[in-house]
């Protein structure tokens, strides 16, 4: 058994988080992580999520930085904090000193100054301001070289168009913005030494609007020289006071009705490691109760084997398939090919995913064209009995946004999910989770009735760009995510349930069954046991998630409001009058959280944790069994949920 360190179980490496440190300018206040300025608020009230210096190659990698020199000078009522970062990766070599500074009247100051070491092409160096999503239906006002321009922040995730080869923003680029809030509060922005412009982030399921320097309208990549110099600052200050100040955050899941949903249907993908499934797998995989398998077949290339490898895992788990096809120009012998090894083999089929392209990720991929799920739906129909064809993207759902796809030629519209396209930090992935419920009702608005499938959710990104860097040789292949095996990992899919869930979607599709993609670990233990520590044949905590959720299956979802999002989440279900809960602590702190109203008088508790998670790892069946009764007082129960922590309340 390989023994993991407690910060590997909560995030997946042998590190504690970044330090934080709470900054004070006046009336705002700020944390700093490294380089990165985060949940800057005005008497408590959220106005900027992140600030931050992005460095990123020729294909939209981020090259990650390493921080030094780093002083703090900080008083109770203002701060200066200076720092050097620095940049490398192949050709890639850039510098910068950033300097922050917070004035008692109020104002945030970040400068960065960069110089290239060498010449290479890059897609971005500089700012990203990250405004927070509640800023979604707020009147903005913006000053830049076309004039003056202001409007309205959409609520609908609004498309990043691709106009002749050029990227477009919200609206026209500034030095200048002001966003107000409905309680009298402004937040001003002002920047100096580029031109910025604004994209909705949650077209990628990033939980804000982004703005950003050097316009995309720009040609790109860019060319720097040796010796070249960038130099830009972002200022942030406030004008009035909020109506509604907010008081120290207190974390509580609020319990309402039963909505009258029930669960979507949720499976997994096919492993990619292209094994099959052992004996013990295929019994574990099974307690899960999946509803369907994903199995992806490259019509263009050798697909044979890959087809017969599904059917047999799909009918060792009793489920049904759900067919990725990606076709080419040369569809209609494909399909026909296709059909003949279904008439042949037979299988349960619960849906058919049409794309059209190939494996490589391309910022010009659309929408499947209707006439090859048309194609599609002639050519299997007998064969795949009532099964929807569905329509969309291998991709993001940007993808769809920008291109909408014709969707009277689909039973429903598809789509990925991952929460890590622009960042990869802990924070990032769980800021990220409520987007997911923004793209599901503008899909709405578009597709009509029709139903949103969301297949396949990933840690990470599964064909690029890559926010952790680029591949590394001899590293672990960029698909793979630490923090599968991790509590975050763990806590993190339980909320995105939750938000599909309620969003009403037609099914998802996670992860994969095994391996270190999937929910629990191979026989032969992990490929690369230096880079993913986990040992042979155990369960990795989501794997958990996904079985509770399986208990629950015949229930119907309950309202479950949370107060503070970002730290404490979770998702609520009813059975025969009986209220269960899956709640996630989603930070590396401590957090006392407060869940109910409970009819109950007592409720049953047990806490996934750094402390029973060896053991929920490799002795799944004694770790379901145990768990304390609690006695609920006023109908609400208060926890101490530890970092990271992943607890099921049941009421007794």
């Amino acid at each position: 058994m390989v023994t993991l360190s407690r910060f590997q179980l909560w995030h997946g490496r042998n590190a504690p988080p970044v330090e934080r440190r709470e900054l004070r300018a006046g009336r705002l206040t700020a944390l700093l992580e490294e380089g990165d300025l985060r949940y800057i608020r005005v008497d408590g009230v959220e106005v900027v999520r992140r600030i931050y210096v992005a460095v990123r190659d020729e294909v939209w990698n981020t090259i990650p930085a390493s921080y030094s020199d780093v002083t703090y000078d900080i008083a109770p009522d203002h701060f200066t904090v200076r720092l050097r970062a620095h940049h490398q990766y192949q050709s890639i070599d850039v510098d910068w000193d950033g300097t922050i500074t917070g004035n008692a009247d109020g104002t945030i100051r970040y400068a960065m100054d960069a110089v290239a070491n060498g010449a290479f092409r890059y897609c971005k160096i500089g700012f990203n301001i990250h405004h927070p999503p509640q800023e979604a239906g707020r009147p903005y006002r913006a000053r830049g070289p076309e004039g003056p321009s202001s409007g309205v922040l959409p609520e609908l995730v609004e498309p990043q168009r691709n106009d002749n080869g050029r990227l477009t923003a919200l609206f026209p680029p500034y030095d200048a913005l002001e966003i107000d809030h409905d309680d009298g509060l402004t937040v001003r922005f002002a920047f100096e030494g580029d031109l910025f412009e604004m994209q909705d982030h949650r077209n990628w399921t990033d939980g804000n609007y982004k703005s950003y320097g050097t316009p995309l309208s720009i040609p790109w990549p860019m060319d720097a020289r040796s010796g070249e110099r960038f130099h830009q600052v972002v200022s942030v200050s406030v004008a009035g006071k909020p109506a509604r100040p907010v008081a120290a955050p207190e974390a509580r899941l609020d319990l309402g009705r039963s909505t009258g949903q029930s669960l979507p249907p949720i499976g997994f993908g096919m492993a990619s490691h292209g094994g099959s499934l052992s004996a013990r797998e295929a019994d574990q995989l099974r307690k899960l109760r999946p509803d369907h398998l994903r199995v992806d077949l490259y019509l263009a290339e050798s697909w044979q084997k890959e087809l017969t490898r599904g059917i047999e895992t799909a009918r060792a788990l009793g489920v049904q398939l759900e067919l990725a096809l990606f076709l080419t120009d040369e569809a209609e012998a494909q399909l026909a090919a296709l059909a003949k090894e279904l008439a042949s083999a037979r299988p349960k089929v619960a849906r058919v995913l049409v794309f059209y392209g190939g494996k490589a990720f391309s910022t010009g991929q659309g929408a499947t064209p209707g006439r090859f799920v048309r194609l599609a739906k002639e050519g299997l129909k007998t064969m795949v009995g009532a099964a929807p064809f569905i329509g969309g993207t291998n991709q993001f759902f940007a993808e769809i946004n920008r291109g909408r796809p014709e969707v009277e030629a689909m039973d429903g519209v598809v789509y990925s999910v991952n929460p890590q396209v622009h960042a990869c930090d802990d924070e990032s992935l769980v800021e990220n989770l409520e987007a997911q419920v923004a793209t599901v009702e503008t899909t709405r608005s578009f597709s009509g009735d029709r139903p949103v499938t969301v297949s396949p959710i990933t840690l990470a990104a599964r064909n690029g760009p890559y926010p952790a860097g680029p591949p590394e040789p001899g590293g672990l292949p960029p698909q793979v995510d630490v923090r599968q095996a991790s509590l975050v990992g763990a806590g993190w899919t339980a909320v995105s349930v939750k938000y599909l869930a309620q969003s009403r979607v037609a099914s998802i599709t996670y992860y994969e069954t095994s391996g270190w993609r999937g929910v629990v670990e191979v026989d032969a233990g992990s490929a690369m046991p230096e880079r993913f520590p986990s040992s042979p044949k155990v369960v990795f905590p989501m794997y958990h998630v996904f079985r509770d959720l399986a208990d629950l299956k015949a229930g119907q979802l309950v309202e479950a409001t949370p107060t503070e999002p970002l730290l404490v989440d979770g998702l609520a279900l009813r059975t025969n009058g009986t209220t269960h809960v899956l709640l996630a602590n989603l930070t590396p702190r401590p957090q006392t959280a407060t869940v109910g109203p409970f009819q109950a008088g007592k409720v049953r508790v047990r806490q996934l944790t750094d402390e029973t998670a060896p053991q929920a790892m490799a002795e799944p069946e004694r770790f379901r069994a145990s768990g304390t009764v609690t006695p609920v007082r006023d109908g609400r129960l208060s926890l101490e949920l530890p970092p990271y922590a992943v607890v099921r309340l049941d009421e007794a």
